[in-house]
């Protein structure tokens, strides 16, 4: 099968993306992936954690059921069902995408692919019986795995990965969690909202690192509040089984011994950029990813690279556009436009959403820049819904109003962080996301409320 224009490795969001727009265009197009479609994103990822955090809100609102005048009791829950349904969906979605590629005229080869000498490809199907294909352009999207601490081996009982905890059906009394990043804090949330004891070890100063510090702070409030455990400055140096009980030493700001009964590491991923080539080939990596240029060419002629394995952001959405892009680069002579205004959002409640600069990054680079925060507590949605928790926080240009930054934390934080995307992409103003009208009552007023309050002029605080 000689005659493809275009395979792709790797049936991620950036290559099943890849994928259909290359069909899109009449090309001829094979996908190599050899396990689910969707990839971390809809199998061990977004979708299926989402299920979960949802199931956890879920909890929590009914725990507060009083407040709303209806009384409940007895609840109860069903650890294995929560698990199940978080797989169902998981599950839904990659379906989904293996009919997208079938009806798009895409083929599926459910197989491990190397790239050899000349752009072959050498493809291993799981009988062992093995073909070689050949493509003018060649699109690596095999994405990362979690990383994990060398000196601790995942057992896939007491020390998790997300995979793992994703489908363990034992809830743990007690859980450490290595990692107060995204993933890090979601589990932690969830477990919490379970009824586990958590523990958060970061070894920065603050839970999800890089994020505006007031965003921080203010979540570092609410989950203390929630009685999750957050211990910043501190790793784990070792950990050791005794009698069915984890003990973890820790170093750092806490210098001390815990027990539990399982650890969880989410301390990032990793790209496996070299795991696809034959001996004798390389491609040029950058800090572990594939380096690619402004039309994600890699190192090698007519091979392309998009999502995860080149880099952060490290997000599927970012992802979904880099393989958009990427065939319009081979196909349609364009340049990247490599996504940079990249919205982030956690799902732990509050929510946390952001996009663009933080304040310290703005003071760092010298930008003049002004900024302003709107309260969830002087929003009448927010009141009626008894969710007063929580701000939205807009840096804009003082020298032209232009946006730099949205950073939000609160209820359905990360439905309202799309239209501080749209409106720099629009190269909107503060003033212009004002004039838009917003529907009342909504969450979505605060947009315009904060883009007021930047200029001096609002009138609801």
């Amino acid at each position: 099968m000689n005659d493809l224009d275009l395979i792709v490795i790797g049936g991620g969001p950036a290559g099943y993306v890849a994928a259909l727009r290359a069909a899109q265009l009449g090309k001829k197009v094979a996908l190599i992936e050899e396990n689910k479609l969707g990839g971390v994103c809809s199998n061990w990822g977004c979708i299926p954690t989402k299920a979960l955090l949802k199931t956890a809100e879920l909890l929590e609102t009914c725990r507060k059921a009083d407040f709303f005048g209806i009384e409940i009791s007895g609840l109860k829950f069903d650890y294995a069902k929560v698990i199940a349904r978080s797989r169902q969906s998981a599950n839904r979605m990659s379906a989904g995408v293996e009919y997208l590629l079938k009806s798009r005229g895409v083929r599926w080869i459910k197989a491990r692919a190397k790239i050899g000498k000349n752009k072959q490809i050498k493809v291993f199907y799981p009988d062992e019986k093995t073909e070689e294909l050949g493509s003018p352009y060649i699109l690596i999207c095999t994405g990362c795995r979690p990383k994990t601490i060398p000196s601790i081996k995942v057992d896939g009982k007491m020390i998790l990965t997300s995979r793992e905890a994703l489908e363990s059906t034992r809830l743990p009394k007690k859980i450490i969690i290595v990692g107060g990043g995204a993933i890090g804090i979601e589990f932690a949330y969830f477990y919490k909202c379970m009824g586990s004891d958590v523990v958060v070890v970061e070894m920065t100063p603050t839970i999800l690192p890089g994020t505006d510090s007031e965003i921080s702070m203010a979540l570092h409030k609410s989950l203390t509040k929630k009685g999750i455990t957050l211990l910043n400055s501190t790793s784990v140096e070792k950990c050791w089984v005794i009698k069915d009980k984890l003990h973890v030493r820790l170093k750092g700001a806490v210098n001390d011994s815990i027990e539990s009964d399982a650890m969880l590491i989410a301390i990032g991923v990793a790209a496996q950029p070299n795991e696809i080539l034959e001996a004798g080939l390389d491609l040029k990596t950058i800090n572990g990813f594939i380096a690619v240029d402004n039309r994600y060419q890699t190192s090698i002629e007519g091979v392309y690279a998009a999502g995860d394995v080149i880099g952060p952001p490290l997000l599927a959405h970012a992802a979904f556009r880099e393989g958009w892009e990427a065939v319009e680069c081979m196909f349609l002579g364009k340049k990247s436009t490599r996504p940079h205004f990249v919205p982030s959002c956690v799902y732990c409640q509050p929510q946390v959403a952001m996009v663009g600069i933080t304040e310290e990054e703005a003071k760092k680079e010298n930008i003049p820049y002004k900024s302003a925060k709107y309260p969830y507590n002087a929003n009448g949605k927010a009141v009626a819904s008894g969710e007063i928790d929580g701000f939205v926080k807009l840096i804009v240009s003082s020298l032209d109003g232009e946006i730099l930054g949205a950073h939000i934390i609160g209820q359905d934080a990360s439905e309202l962080i799309g239209e501080f995307s749209l409106a720099k992409t629009l190269e909107s103003t503060a003033l212009e996301l004002h004039l838009a009208i917003h529907p009342h009552p909504t969450l979505s007023e605060m947009i315009g409320e904060v883009a007021l309050q930047v200029e001096g002029i609002g009138l609801h605080l």
